[in-house]
């Protein structure tokens, strides 16, 4: 192995690469260069990982081991190599710091297998299926056990950020295989084809619904991700309540809302769309001028009322949507219902590429909240707890959101 750079790895550690005195005097008294993709991912943690300190990990015996098993003949194959940087990567225990092999995920438009997991008990359960997707078209359903995904089982260990979302998401027209059970039911397995997803706001629309319980009627609404666009449109949902209700024949009695459940299940995140809370918490616009029409004249844009609103999470909610919960309880929006979040929330997850073409993420930011708490690996609990399961039957609504309904009913 050619000698490119002296490495920061500290030099008792190279013993475990060069495996004695003796080997590493040969090496003209200079430890071996590490291979180019360790190397950088070595420099990237070292330089640019949240916490210098590393979160107390042995960095430098994490990186000599792995140096040692690449070096081993004979060589690794390449899925043998990416399990050895997973596990030094894992080592760090940060949900949001791990590799993504090359050609796993295009630069842009992504395709998607529409189904989002999270933990279950002692293993991992569908915690969403977004309406039309593959996921959706094999019949998946909530709480339907998830055994394995492209081979890999899915059980106690907890997964990364990247095998609980972005193993379903890819190439347009790839396939994901996907073992699962449904309770009483033998397990199938089934290869969800992914397809280009829905812009997040139109989906937010097509989920708008209404629901009238004891003589009051709320609005609801689904976010399968965070985007600006997709936040605006819960403001464009909220802010003319009545032009809402003009428009669409379908939420009729929209401009009567008496509260709003936004559904965050199964959000995995994505950009973090500050508009939103910031919206929910009181006076947004209010007569800036008239507007003039055939049916009479109105001031515009309307004062935005703030209504009564509860956040609907489970165990597929992450990052930014665990963020956005974080918000609700700081500030008192509303009342948090359903499950503990997924407990993979980071501050700020960065992409860099490696020399073999895989990208390495990590959280380049963590969070902490203002009760001095890190939720990483914790989750937030609800407010409200709620099992997330599927409705009882035909015209009930599920756990969660009878939960949110109740909750919203009292305040």
């Amino acid at each position: 192995m050619p000698i490119r750079k002296r490495s920061p790895l500290a030099p008792g550690a190279w013993l475990a690469v060069c495996g004695s005195l003796a080997a590493c005097a040969l090496a003209q008294q200079a430890p071996p260069a590490l291979p180019p993709v360790l190397a950088e991912m070595d420099r990237i943690v070292r330089e640019k990982f949240f916490d210098p300190k590393l979160k107390g990990v042995d960095w430098n015996d994490a990186v000599a081991k792995a140096a040692g098993e690449l070096a081993r003949e004979p060589a690794p194959s390449a899925p043998d190599q990416n399990a050895i940087y997973d596990r030094l990567l894992s080592t760090l225990q940060d949900s949001h710091t791990f590799r993504v092999p090359a050609g796993k995920l295009p630069a842009r438009h992504w395709a998607t297998a529409g189904l989002r997991i999270g933990r279950d008990g002692d293993g991992y359960a569908v915690k969403g299926v977004v309406p039309g997707g593959a996921a959706d078209r094999a019949g998946l359903r909530i709480g339907d056990r998830v055994l394995s995904v492209d081979g890999k089982a899915y059980g106690r260990d907890r997964v990364s950020f990247r095998d609980l979302f972005f193993a379903f998401e890819g190439f347009p027209g790839t396939a994901v295989e996907i073992t699962w059970q449904r309770a009483g039911e033998k397990p199938r397995t089934e290869k969800l084809v992914r397809l280009p997803e829905e812009p997040g706001d139109a989906l937010a629309w097509k989920s708008a619904r209404l629901i009238r319980r004891d003589g009051k009627t709320y609005g609801y609404a689904r976010l399968w991700g965070m985007s600006g666009e997709t936040a605006l449109a819960i403001v464009d949902m909220l802010a003319d309540r009545a032009e809402v209700a003009r428009q669409r024949p379908a939420l009729a009695g929209w401009d009567g809302i008496d509260g709003f459940l936004l559904d965050v299940r199964g959000n995995s995140g994505g950009y973090e769309p500050d508009i939103l809370p910031t919206f929910l918490r009181g006076r947004w616009n209010a007569a800036d001028y008239y507007l003039i029409a055939r049916d009479g004249r109105r001031l515009f844009p309307p004062e935005y009322k703030p209504l009564p609103v509860a956040l609907l999470t489970n165990s597929g909610t992450a990052s930014a949507g665990e963020a956005l919960a974080l918000k609700f309880q700081a500030h008192r929006i509303g009342p948090v219902v359903g499950e503990p979040t997924a407990g993979m929330m980071s501050g700020g997850a960065t992409a860099e590429r490696l020399p073999d073409g895989s990208m390495l993420w990590y959280s380049a930011r963590a969070i902490e909240g203002l009760d001095g708490k890190i939720y990483e690996g914790r989750g937030v609990e609800p407010d409200v707890p709620a099992a997330d399961r599927g409705p009882a039957g035909e015209g009930h609504e599920d756990p969660v959101v009878d939960a949110a309904v109740k909750a919203l009913s009292r305040r």
